[in-house]
């Protein structure tokens, strides 16, 4: 699957550090690709080490409030909401590479 939109760079939402090698960026699946949500971006060490389980990638429930979802209608149920998806990304000259996904 390709990216929507490749966001040039990227900012921690822990620590506010530019992404600059590997992280990870929550997305919404949509029509066979994924719309990136930048704001909620986590850097590799963040993400190991602050976000989830100490030495361990974290889940996208560690990223994202999926109950809080401000895209959706309160009427929605959850089986109505877009698929939601934690990329592992790697930053390159062009942009956001997509490495692996997680669900």
């Amino acid at each position: 699957m390709q990216l929507h939109s490749t966001p040039q760079s990227l900012n921690c939402s822990v620590c506010t550090d530019e992404i600059t090698d590997v992280g990870y960026l929550p997305a919404t699946v949509t029509d066979g690709e994924y719309k990136p949500n930048p704001q909620d971006a986590v850097c590799n060490a963040c993400g190991f080490n602050q976000v989830g389980m100490m030495g361990c990638a974290p889940e996208l429930t560690d990223v994202v409030d999926l109950d809080s979802n401000s895209d959706s209608d309160s009427d929605s149920s959850p089986n109505q909401r877009p698929e939601q998806t934690l990329l592992h990304i790697r930053m390159t000259d062009d942009g956001v590479s997509v490495i692996d996904h997680k669900q």
